[in-house]
């Protein structure tokens, strides 16, 4: 993801992304978990940056792309430095380039846990060894940090305008269900009407990238209140990830893939989640792979750059 974020808390009401079967939706509400905490998360082997001047993307060639304008304040995710024409570069998506002079890299943020332990604790998975390891490493294709760019061909195929929500959600569902039955846990299930409210919480994401509004509420929160979905606890992880590429296993760098796809997407997201996430101190993977987790609900959109945002929401 070349960022992503987590955000738990545990209350007593809570709304939730879509009402999933495994929901006991009449049940009393409890009164003493009130959460006031909450704790961010970045991906360690992510860079982020932040456009500091209005400019355009360039290709490979180091020609600016027509109709590409980068605001200044835009986050995007990025895939390596390269040199173009003796002049550096980031890469930021299929053959798309932003001047490293009008970028500035967004340190991660530690985790920050203010959740007060006598009213809420995070839970933690008891199973053993769950920080397995990936049983299929891909091979990257190219050095992505290379002097010279080379890109893979593309076909009609491969434009992020073929990205489909429908195979993002399957792929992310059936591997996230596969890591937790390798570990002796509970499938999850995806739950159509959560989906619908995390994609209209995930359409935010390009403008705010962030787990909370500008008088720091909890978003997904208020749109699970609004939806009255209920829950005694709430998560949710959020993530970009630049499509036409996937994760190399071995070195946890993004390289570009022979094929993209909705899949590989969601591939490369839960990848991280679960097995790059060492920064903050596995909180996505904890959070994935909850032993009480019950119901989810996905979420993405395309944003700026072909890079593709997206929000799990994970309830028990």
């Amino acid at each position: 993801m070349r960022k992503s974020k987590c955000r738990q808390a545990l209350t007593a009401l809570v709304a939730i992304t879509s009402l999933g079967s495994c929901l006991a939706l009449n049940a009393e509400p409890s009164e003493a978990k009130k959460v006031t905490g909450r704790t961010e998360l970045t991906v360690p082997a992510a860079k982020i940056g932040r456009i500091t001047k209005k400019t355009s993307l360039y290709n490979g060639k180091g020609r600016k792309i027509k109709k590409s304008t980068l605001k200044k304040g835009e986050k995007l995710a990025l895939v390596g430095k390269v040199k173009i024409n003796k002049k550096k570069y980031y890469r930021v998506g299929y053959n798309k380039y932003v001047l490293a002079k009008y970028v500035t890299i967004i340190k991660p943020t530690p985790q920050q846990d203010t959740t007060n332990p006598s009213t809420s604790t995070p839970v933690t998975p008891t199973t053993p060894n769950t920080n397995k390891t990936p049983k299929t490493p891909t091979t990257p294709n190219t050095n992505a940090t290379s002097e010279t760019p080379k890109t893979p061909s593309k076909s009609k195929d491969d434009a992020v305008s073929n990205f489909s929500i429908s195979d993002f959600r399957k792929a992310f569902l059936d591997g996230l269900n596969a890591e937790r039955a390798d570990r002796g846990l509970s499938p999850v299930t995806e739950d159509s009407h959560y989906d619908e409210v995390v994609q209209e919480r995930t359409k935010l994401l390009p403008n705010n990238f962030s787990h909370f509004d500008s008088n720091n509420k909890f978003i997904l929160e208020k749109f699970f209140e609004d939806a009255n979905i209920k829950s005694a606890s709430v998560a949710e992880c959020i993530a970009m990830f630049p499509w036409g590429f996937s994760v190399d296993h071995s070195t946890n760098d993004l390289v570009p893939a022979k094929n993209a796809s909705s899949a590989l997407v969601a591939q490369g997201m839960l990848y991280e989640y679960i097995y790059n996430d060492a920064a903050s101190n596995w909180g996505h993977r904890d959070i994935l792979l909850n032993p009480k987790d019950k119901t989810i609900g996905l979420g993405a959109v395309i944003g700026q750059s072909d890079q593709i945002f997206s929000s799990v929401g994970v309830t028990y």
